[in-house]
């Protein structure tokens, strides 16, 4: 295959991902870490293009990420929205300590 063709099937690939998943940065704040659900209850800001201020508990894509944060923590993180429309957490940073 040359390089131009695994260009093109990369090109293609990514295309066809982006087609179906949706990021959506946001911040806030931890009220529970749901370590056995692997979830975190997030009270967050509106999320443009998404949804209203609101608390709600969002899957995370790495559970490792619980290990990261605690109750009361601040946090900024992306929302991925999967093509089956389900809302997961992709990232996650905490603000401050």
């Amino acid at each position: 295959m040359s390089k131009l063709s695994k260009l093109f099937a990369v090109s293609a690939v990514l295309l066809s991902f982006s087609a179906y998943a949706e990021d959506y940065p946001g911040e806030g704040t931890v009220n529970a870490v749901k370590s056995s659900e692997k979830k975190l209850t997030i009270s967050h800001g509106p999320i443009k293009g998404l949804m209203d201020a609101m608390t709600m508990d969002f899957a995370v894509a790495d559970p490792a990420m619980l290990d990261e944060v605690k109750k009361g923590s601040k946090i900024k993180f992306v929302l991925t929205k999967e093509k089956d429309g389900k809302l997961v957490i992709s990232d996650l940073e905490p603000i401050g300590k």
